[in-house]
């Protein structure tokens, strides 16, 4: 018993069985969370350390290459490299490939704990996560309405605390405003004459300002627990505070102090269109729902800023918007791609019930594809949705021919029955094949490392569902619905045009039958049209350009701003001011523009040196620029900015820069950091000069001034002074140390103290400072240490521990991402290495590299799919090889269009491409099981040839139709996102067509020729066999 048997006698168990199917997909779909990209997790992880007011050579020994240490024993570590900048360390760990990440990031934060107390105190505690690109902010907004004090105080005492609350959210990060705090200015004079020094009074402040559980006192049969209270509670309690002098009796704090309330220094400045603001970024925690995480943040803002009706709050970031716009483009592309496929079916078959079989197949399949992605716990992203836009003009394929077979069966007079069971029969095999060899393809897709195969593993899996539910319902229920709708209403038959057996008489099938014919007597003229199709769609892939992703158009830009190390933080705000006026005035499509300065938290790691713009742009249909134009159009006047680096590039949340590197990036490794500065900046020079190169800058940059303590050990050891005591000296006179907290109001706000703001004046009052020394008196620091002046690096570069220096640089719009890198490698072969440095190259050529041969190993797999399932089907290991045939054609022609249409090949278009090496062989095996059949029946090659080929040319149209047209509206459509998969329906469109008509014409030529070429070889076999025996047997005869 056959499947369509089975269904067909249990008509009402099948159609009940696709009822539930559509119910439970659709209670699927409904609860399916949604996300803007697939959870992509690199093998990689930061690690982030706050110092402030540290130099980037500090950080480097104190900080970084402790941290590096303990990340160099990771279990699966690949490869470290770190960025020392003033204030932080960034140490970045990369690992192998299918290293399990949770594994991972446990092992490094253990070992991180285990190195945490040989970091300076005033370092704060590291951060550890892993790059996840789906984590940064979902929603950002800007307060307004108050002082940043009070606005400060609102955000982290309201604000914080409820959006922190909320299911999902994983941290919120403010940034923009500050805090007040109590201070103490001593005097170095008085503290000199008692003795003093910033760091006893912090000890002492300390330690008076506690509140001690002292146990419990019986009183009767009651018992009362003893508390000793001494915590200060106003600013005159710490100013009347009494310091213990080391030589005896006390001293009033304010008799050596100013003990003042004070905002403290700002670490960040934000701004919403010029105006102070604080900026509140909520970041959500991972598997979690974007959408419902965005809503709940942008609710919970309503509730709390309602209580303040001086406040006010814009959404300056919203990835939910994004989402939704991306998702409802590609369901809007599924929806046109059904109606369209349904309008091709019935232009074809010009009747109603036949095009309602069909039609009706389509949402089905689709249906219950939302409960595989339920199962496998994939959410609706671009990429999975995707995958289904893909496979709309594919799902009708296997409808198609069960449904022309069974009708073929009827005209020829067959019953009701036997024309749905023996017409589905026949063909269940090809198409069974025909499914498989497509599903093949995209294992290899899905199963290979690396970006891509992150990426479209989710597409992969939709698009093989979506097939195989298509294959399934062909089988099932498609004969079911034939059964009911043949003999519908009285008629006898469903009325199909062209089934009768005159087809091949028609006009259209002579003229076609006559050119077919003259293909197969003249098959070298075939041949050489193939060759020529070959050569020009050769000559067409030269002169397209190659780059990894499509770009995006976000209606975003980024401006970064980067001024010297040590710029004060209103000297990089006034220069992003500058930034954001000339964008002002250059930009008129700007919707909003805001910026952030200094700063450092889960969702910003930029130093207190740099500032980030951000530019909103309005819609796409309200402007006549792309975000990219835009950026490359304000990029020279930003350049006239003196005294910072500026950089302008289009962004946007599905930004993949951080993942794919710069179109310029060299590494220069070697023991001379001095050497190793001066050569990067000659080789920066050289290929800043190349054309279409952009901001090409040197990671060593400019060395800036910087005073260096060197301790003269032999006048220290004699006052019992360490580097350690005189480091933290010098420190608590110049950056001040915290000493306690002072809680009032159920609010905390630290007690600083800090030295004479003389010492902060020049070199010879630093030099002046007293340091204390164990006896109780107090030397200059000149006495114990020699303080000079010399030139550091603004940051510091490091690989696998060793230092490095890294040019990067960007290609703009008229060079391509492989020229530059020719260009680049070019510049490398004629630039003279001094001795002792040696290079290397990276960023997205090599990324593009190692993709793009991955890719090429999964067309290999593909293909290899392809031909064992066409032997398996055929019993044949010749057959397979005519199918392939059109592959060479087929593939390089579905790239011919990409150049024409202003698109590169891309990592999407080379995904295309593999898709396709499952696809256009699907009309070939149709043709040539056609072909076979006829053959069986006595027809001679040319003859089955003759008659096979116009008979089946309706359904082979219809499919290429189907497929084409279902792919149309993502090629056309100028949604959000609609830029990802453009080149891939591009590449499928053309490829499906180039396909049909090489199918239709040469196929038949390249299976007459090596079945004529396998016939010689078995003729000539069988005769040298012959002689053989004739041989044999007259030698027999002879003894």
């Amino acid at each position: 018993m056959n499947i369509a048997d089975f269904c067909l006698k249990h008509k009402v168990t099948t159609i009940m069985a696709y009822v539930l199917i559509v119910v439970f997909g659709i209670m699927g779909f409904t609860s399916l969370p949604l996300a803007l990209m697939p959870d992509i997790e690199l093998p990689m992880a930061v690690v982030y350390t706050t110092y402030s007011n540290a130099g980037p050579q500090e950080v480097e020994n104190m900080v970084t290459k402790t941290i590096e240490s303990a990340c160099a024993s990771v279990s699966g570590m690949d490869e470290i490299q770190s960025l020392s900048s003033e204030g932080s360390s960034m140490v970045m760990v990369t690992f192998a490939d299918g290293t399990d990440m949770d594994e991972a990031m446990v092992d490094l934060r253990d070992r991180i704990d285990r190195v945490k107390g040989f970091l300076p105190e005033d370092a704060d505690a590291p951060m550890a996560m892993t790059i996840d690109v789906d984590a940064m902010p979902v929603v950002t907004v800007g307060l307004k309405g108050a002082d940043l004090a009070e606005l400060q105080a609102i955000a982290e005492d309201d604000i914080q605390p409820a959006l922190e609350r909320i299911d999902g959210v994983a941290s919120v990060d403010i940034a923009g405003g500050y805090e007040n705090e109590i201070a103490i200015d001593t005097d170095a004079d008085r503290l000199a004459g008692y003795g003093l020094s910033v760091s006893y009074i912090a000890q002492m402040l300390a330690a008076e300002n506690v509140a001690l559980p002292a146990g419990e006192v019986q009183s009767g049969d009651q018992s009362f627990s003893v508390r000793a209270d001494g915590e200060f509670s106003s600013v005159s309690d710490i100013a009347n505070t009494l310091i213990p002098l080391p030589t005896g009796g006390t001293v009033r704090l304010s008799e050596v102090a100013d003990v003042y309330v004070a905002p403290k220094e700002q670490t960040a400045i934000a701004k919403i269109g010029g105006e102070p603001c604080i900026t509140i970024s909520v970041n959500k925690q991972s598997d979690t729902n974007t959408l419902q995480v965005a809503e709940r943040a942008k609710d919970a803002l309503d509730e709390v800023t309602a209580l303040q009706p001086t406040l006010d709050w814009s959404l300056l970031m919203d990835q939910s918007d994004m989402i939704n716009m991306t998702v409802d483009s590609v369901i809007q592309n599924i929806v046109f791609g059904v109606l369209l496929a349904a309008i091709v079916l019935f232009v074809f078959l010009r009747d109603w019930g036949a095009t309602a079989v069909i039609s009706m197949s389509m949402p089905i399949c689709i249906i219950s594809v939302f409960l595989i992605m339920q199962v496998f716990d994939i959410t609706m992203n671009m990429m999975s949705l995707g995958g289904i836009a893909m496979g709309v003009g594919m799902i009708v394929d296997n409808s198609i021919v069960v449904l022309e077979n069974i009708f073929h069966y009827r005209s020829d007079g067959c019953d009701r029955f036997t024309s749905c069971v023996e017409g589905t029969k026949e063909v269940a095999l090809s198409i069974s094949a025909s499914t498989l060899t497509t599903v093949a393809v995209f294992l290899p897709i899905g199963l290979s490392g690396g970006l891509s195969g992150m990426m479209f593993r989710e597409f992969c899996i939709t698009i093989c569902s979506l097939l195989l539910a298509s294959l399934l319902i062909a089988l099932t229920l498609v004969p079911v619905l034939c059964y009911a709708l043949l003999d519908r209403g009285g008629k006898h038959r469903m009325r199909m045009p062209d089934t009768g057996h005159d087809i091949a008489d028609r006009p259209l099938m002579r003229k076609y039958k006559e050119l077919l014919a003259h293909f197969i007597t003249h098959r070298k003229k075939a041949i050489i049209i193939s060759g020529a199709m070959i050569v020009a769609f050769l000559g067409s892939i030269a002169i397209a350009g190659v780059e990894l992703m499509p770009q995006m158009d976000e209606s975003m830009v980024a401006i970064g701003v980067e001024m010297p190390v040590g710029s004060d933080l209103e000297d990089v705000s006034a220069m992003a001011d500058r930034a954001v006026d000339i964008a002002l005035e250059q930009v008129p499509e700007i919707e909003s523009i805001y910026y952030s300065t200094g700063g450092a938290s889960m969702s910003t790691t930029s130093t207190a040196n740099s500032a980030s713009i951000t530019v909103n742009l309005v819609d796409k249909s309200d402007r006549d620029r792309t975000s990219q134009q835009v950026a490359d159009d304000l990029r020279p006047y930003m350049q006239d900015l003196a005294g910072a680096e500026i950089s302008v590039e289009a962004s946007g949340t599905m930004d993949m820069s951080s993942m794919t590197g710069d179109a310029i990036s060299v590494t220069l490794r070697g023991d001379d950091y001095d050497k190793l500065s001066q050569t990067a900046e000659q080789l920066a020079g050289q290929l800043a000069a190349l054309p279409g190169a952009i901001e090409v800058s040197s990671s060593a940059s400019e060395q800036v001034p910087e005073v260096e303590i060197t301790l003269n050990r032999a006048n220290a050891s004699r006052f019992g002074l360490t580097a350690a005591t005189i480091g933290q000296a010098v420190r608590g006179e110049l950056s001040g140390q915290t000493a306690t907290q002072l809680k009032v109001n159920g609010e905390e706000i630290t007690v600083t103290v800090r030295g004479d703001s003389r010492a902060e004046t020049s070199i010879d009052a630093l030099k002046s400072v007293m340091i204390p020394t164990q006896t109780g008196g107090s030397v200059p620091l000149s006495l114990v240490a020699n303080v000079d002046t010399v030139l550091a690096p603004q940051s510091i570069n490091r690989l696998n521990q060793s230092r490095t220096v890294t040019i990067t640089g960007g290609a703009d719009d008229t060079v391509s991402t492989a020229e530059m890198s020719q260009a680049v490698q070019g510049v490398l072969d004629t630039f003279e290495l001094p001795d002792g440095i040696t290079y290397e190259t990276g960023g997205e050529m090599e990324e593009m590299i190692n993709t793009f041969t991955q890719l090429a190993y999964a067309l290999v797999v593909a293909l290899g799919l392809v031909y064992f399932v066409l032997a398996s089907q055929f019993e044949s290991f010749v057959m397979p090889v005519i199918i392939m045939t059109i592959l060479p054609i087929g593939l390089l022609g579905s790239l011919f269009t990409l150049p024409l249409t202003g698109n590169k090949i891309s990592m999407v278009a080379f995904i295309g491409v593999i898709m396709l090496a499952g696809t256009v062989v699907n009309s070939s095996i149709v043709l040539i099981d056609y072909m076979n059949i006829r053959r069986k029946r006595g027809e001679d090659k040319d003859t089955a040839i003759l008659n096979a080929c116009p008979r089946r040319v309706r359904p082979v149209l219809m499919t290429t139709l189907t497929t084409v047209l279902g792919l149309l509206p993502m090629v056309f459509s100028n949604g959000e996102g609609a830029e990802m998969m453009r080149p891939m329906a591009i590449v499928m469109i053309t490829g499906m067509v180039v396909s049909t008509i090489v199918t239709l014409l040469f196929t038949p030529v390249y299976y007459s020729l090596i079945d004529s070429l396998t016939q010689r070889v078995r003729t000539r076999s069988a005769e040298r066999h012959a002689r053989r025996l004739a041989r044999d047997t007259n030698q027999t005869k002879e003894t």
